[in-house]
């Protein structure tokens, strides 16, 4: 499975012949093509890009996201939290997520969903601009992919302290370097979390692994 981190929250996973992209927003235009699945976390500008969500869609595409983003957005299912889809051999969870920070409160009113993504064997949990809760620490997913860049996302400390409860084989920090912080903040993650025995990746926008 390869993962394109494309900047921001914007990501595309490649499994077998099926490829997913999450939160259309970084990168540029060329970067998106019909695909078989478009997850959107939320209806926001910085999650959503309504010309790449049309770049994304082809005729055996299906979309999935938040309420907002199924009554915006044709064709969109909306997927609730704990709910699950399978297409051919993927398999998507919603999971609950939510925020509390005063600047995300005052200024997001749409509601947020992560994704557990389920192929090859492995697990991928996208967490998207969701703050730590204790649930989580029953995922120990293959691969996290969670924000680091402070303002309206968790803090690198603060995301250390969620990835260190989650257990991941592996993380990659995301949501920084464009809105909001910066390679620092990634970086300090990356030194907090491996501190600790944890193992992180960090990616520059249009660069890949392969897990």
């Amino acid at each position: 499975m390869r993962i394109t981190w494309l900047g921001h929250s914007s990501l595309k996973l490649e499994t077998g012949s099926k490829i997913i992209f999450i939160d259309p927003y970084a990168g540029s235009e060329e970067d998106y093509y019909p695909c078989n699945l478009v997850l959107i976390s939320q209806w926001s500008f910085d999650h959503c890009k309504i010309s790449y969500v049309r770049k994304a869609i082809g005729d055996q595409t299906h979309v999935l996201g938040t309420k907002e983003a199924a009554a915006n957005i044709y064709p969109c299912g909306e997927l609730r939290v704990g709910e699950r889809r399978t297409f051919d051999n993927i398999e998507i969870v919603g999971v609950e997520s939510f925020n509390e920070k005063p600047t995300f409160r005052e200024e997001t009113k749409t509601s947020m969903l992560g994704f557990l993504i389920k192929a090859e064997g492995k697990t991928i949990y996208f967490m998207g601009d969701s703050d730590f809760f204790e649930e989580l620490t029953d995922l120990k997913p293959d691969l996290l992919l969670i924000s680091t860049g402070g303002t309206y996302t968790m803090t690198p400390e603060e995301a250390a302290k969620a990835t260190h409860l989650i257990t991941p084989k592996l993380s990659i920090p995301i949501h920084w370097g464009s809105l909001e912080g910066t390679k620092d903040s990634a970086e300090l993650y990356k030194e907090l979390v491996e501190q600790k025995g944890g193992f992180v990746k960090v990616l520059e926008p249009g660069n890949n692994i392969i897990i």
